[in-house]
């Protein structure tokens, strides 16, 4: 008969022995609840490690760097033709005619302390070695872009430190142009345009040169430009390949080569050539004998890159004639797989899951798959392009999801929203350095998805310092609990996993532990790091 201690002993063995089961690792989101920390105030560098230039064109960069101003920069191996200015970190001049890898060293430094890290200008046939990031007008003004909003862009990614994670692009859409007056008079009134005062907009297209002009709301592209470039930033444009453009605005269509020295002379770095309105063109083109429909699209590449500086081309075709099978050929940077989801938000997983399917093969370095943007926060409605600026329908969990997912899959990481009323939550949903710096990853591998059902999706990437990025997204409408596979973890065996949202440090993070995730949830982790 067990006496009273003995009964107290065997419960305390028992407990000893007992299996202690470890609460999973909480990654829920709360509603409006902002995870990115502010950066510490010693200087982070951040952006790719790696750039492709073509041989002696002009040359424009911003080294993307986190810290408390002023900051003081240094680059060891500079190549022969490039300055540095070293108190705003940007880089200009002309790149070098030898086709060579220049591999610098950079160092910044303030009151707080230094970051040195390598800067490899890879100088050949290639742009966009990772995928461009930036910021485009349409979503966020649609007919209203001006002159006046993209100087304002240009600066809000600059004072709330976009720029300092790597943002460079700051991309003018549709409507910069003039509308003809025939085309205007002659037009079928769209509701879209409801309400518009096309006031400035309605005039010759070309000067007698044949020259492309510039609306009312853009009286100085090269001066706008220069504000752009004086942060180190890059600014973008758009055309068509047919004689106008989506809304009807002067397309490029028998201008090509005067058009690319026209931006090229403004000091533009990149181009969105949309088919939107050339449908009817390219029909009537189709018809001809022996028409290779590539051709369509051919005078635009050629013409770009017979210029002084480096243009990169946006291909926006939709998906329609499988561009990733034949862009890639003809040195396009990137293309659309698809329709314009700023009137399709719901549809921005759907979309990521094919370029990390189907699509996948694809993309790699110079040459990427586009989802479209990041329509985040305040967006135009397609339908009455006057009205105000609404909120998305996507709930704070799902953006996270969104930009996550942009993030894995080595989209352009280009965002579109109304700049005039962005807010904290977003800049700094934007903002988070490392979920920048896994789109930017120089082996530019498309995460493989490793798990899926219609509740949950596992992806993982690999990265280029053997380190690898794990996303667990939870669909379901209820919170869910997703298990770690060793598989997916790799060969880590120290424990050391990133919370890259929360940039926090997490200890012993191993295969069998669960992590809880909200409805329509994400956790990120950079694994091994």
């Amino acid at each position: 008969m067990m006496t009273h201690c003995s009964i107290v002993l065997f419960v305390f063995m028992l407990l000893q022995c007992s299996v202690v089961i470890a609460a999973p690792y909480d990654a829920r989101i709360a509603d409006a609840e902002i995870l990115t920390p502010i950066p510490a105030d010693a200087p982070r560098i951040n952006g790719p490690a790696l750039y492709g230039a073509q041989p002696g064109k002009k040359f424009i960069y911003r080294i993307p760097t986190q810290g408390k101003r002023p900051i003081q920069f240094e680059v060891e191996n500079l190549p022969v033709g490039l300055k540095l200015d070293a108190a705003q970190g940007i880089l200009t001049g002309v790149t070098p005619d030898a086709m060579a890898d220049y591999v610098m060293r950079i160092t910044a430094r303030n009151d707080h302390g230094t970051a040195t890290r390598d800067f490899k200008l890879v100088v050949g046939n290639k742009l966009a070695l990772t995928p461009p990031v930036g910021w485009n007008s349409w979503g966020a003004y649609m007919l209203m872009v001006t002159d006046e909003k993209m100087r304002m862009t240009a600066d809000l990614l600059v004072k709330h430190g976009l720029a300092d994670v790597g943002f460079q692009y700051v991309s003018i859409d549709d409507a910069w142009m003039r509308i003809s007056p025939e085309m205007f008079a002659g037009r079928k009134p769209l509701a879209r345009h409801e309400g518009f005062d096309f006031t400035g907009m309605i005039g010759k297209v070309r000067d007698e040169d044949g020259n492309i002009l510039p609306n009312a709301h853009f009286p100085d592209m090269k001066g706008m430009v220069e504000h752009i470039h004086s942060y180190g930033l890059k600014a973008g444009l758009y055309s068509s390949p047919g004689p106008q453009t989506c809304q009807n605005f002067g397309g490029s269509f028998g201008h090509e080569l005067r058009d690319a020295k026209q931006y090229a002379a403004w000091g533009f770095d990149f181009i969105k050539y949309d088919q939107c309105s050339a449908y009817k063109t390219l029909d009537v083109i189709k018809k001809q004998k022996n028409y290779d429909f590539i051709d369509f699209w051919r005078p635009m590449v050629f013409a770009l890159r017979q210029q002084d500086r480096d243009i990169v081309y946006n291909l926006c075709e939709y998906g329609d004639s499988k561009p990733w099978t034949w862009a890639p050929g003809l040195n396009m940077q990137t293309w659309r797989t698809g329709g314009d989801l700023n009137h399709n938000v719901r549809g921005y997983f759907r979309e990521a899951m094919r370029i990390a399917t189907e699509l996948r093969d694809f993309s790699q370095p110079g040459q990427w798959n586009d989802p479209d943007y990041m329509y985040i926060h305040k967006i135009r409605s397609h339908k009455k392009m006057v009205a105000p600026a609404v909120e998305i329908p996507l709930n704070t969990n799902q953006r996270y999801q969104y930009v996550t997912l942009w993030s894995m899959i080595c989209a352009p990481f280009f965002f579109s929203c109304d700049m005039d009323e962005i807010d904290e939550f977003t800049f700094r949903l934007l903002g988070n350095a490392d979920v920048v710096g896994i789109n930017q990853d120089e082996l530019g591998k498309v995460a493989r998805v490793v798990e899926q059902s219609d509740k949950r999706v596992v992806m993982v990437k690999s990265m280029v310092d053997g380190s690898r990025a794990v996303a667990l997204f939870n669909r379901d409408d209820k919170e869910a609990r997703i298990a770690l596979k060793t598989d997916w973890l790799g060969s880590n065996q120290t424990g050391k996993v990133l919370d890259v949202w929360r940039q926090k440090k997490v200890d012993n993070l191993k295969a069998g532990d669960e992590v809880l995730l909200s409805p329509h949830g994400v956790a990120l982790f950079i694994v091994g790091k």
